[in-house]
């Protein structure tokens, strides 16, 4: 029995008799260890971590331009409602009454008297605007010359009184006052534009005065006053030259004085 068992033991390969020790797994690195699954709120912290951070100096420069934005259109929109209301209030431009048709300007050169039926208009609305409303301006007797020249290159223009004066009544309710004006001398003008032209709004006649050599003296009620009257002056305008008769109407005006050939020419 003993035998067969050692002859038992004798049959077995060599490798079953070695019994070698288990693998053994290799050890884990430091330090490396596998992270846990998140949860759903750790993500959404994680996400609510990666937003930019507050810029608050970006939010005052947007809010900054906001406001100079607002602030333009406010001041356009007032500017708009101002031109508006000065438009508005502008008064319409007299309508034109010198002759359309004219001679050209070249033969506006020399010496032209003013004539008075004319110059009564001028002043009859001068002094209208002078006394305002609730009274009434009714002008007197005009005596004497007014005479303009103009250069041959019409670039000088000379204005002279010759003992010119001028008598009127005012008269408020049942109140009447009496003026009378009476002036001497001579006005120097530089002639700044003539210009040629198929119609009246073409055709300009603009001057500026240079100096003032007049006297004058008014007496109110009989007694003389220091006050000097504002008469009307020859000012710029539209002109025309229509049958030897020179008209002129201001810019702002509605009344046309009419100058002819002076006589001496």
């Amino acid at each position: 029995m003993k035998q067969l068992l050692i002859l038992c033991l004798l049959s077995l390969p060599a490798q079953a008799q070695r019994q070698e020790p288990p693998e053994q797994a290799p050890p884990a690195p430091e330090n490396q260890t596998q992270p846990l699954p998140r949860s759903k709120d750790d993500q959404k912290k994680s996400g609510e971590k990666t937003k930019p951070p507050y810029d608050p100096t970006g939010k005052i420069a947007q809010s900054l331009e906001r406001s100079r934005a607002r602030i333009a259109e406010a001041r356009k929109k007032a500017r708009e409602r101002a031109r508006a209301r000065r438009e508005d209030k502008k008064p319409e431009e007299p309508a034109l009454v010198v002759p359309s048709h004219s001679s050209p300007k070249r033969e506006l050169s020399g010496k032209w008297a003013l004539k008075g039926e004319s110059l009564k208009e001028a002043l009859i609305g001068h002094f209208q605007k002078t006394v305002g409303e609730g009274a009434t301006f009714k002008l007197g007797k005009v005596k004497g010359n007014y005479i303009i020249s103009m250069s041959p290159d019409l670039t000088r223009l000379s204005v002279v009184w010759e003992e010119w004066r001028m008598d009127s009544t005012t008269t408020r309710g049942e109140s009447s006052v009496t003026l009378s004006v009476s002036v001497e001398g001579s006005q120097e003008y530089e002639i700044l534009q003539i210009t040629d032209g198929k119609t009246p709004k073409d055709r300009k006649f603009v001057i500026k005065l240079l100096e003032d050599k007049t006297t004058s003296a008014s007496f109110f009620q009989g007694t003389k006053i220091r006050t000097k009257v504002d008469l009307p002056s020859l000012s710029s305008g539209h002109w025309s030259l229509h049958e030897g008769i020179f008209h002129l109407q201001g810019f702002d005006q509605k009344t046309v004085w009419k100058f002819g050939p002076h006589p001496a020419d």
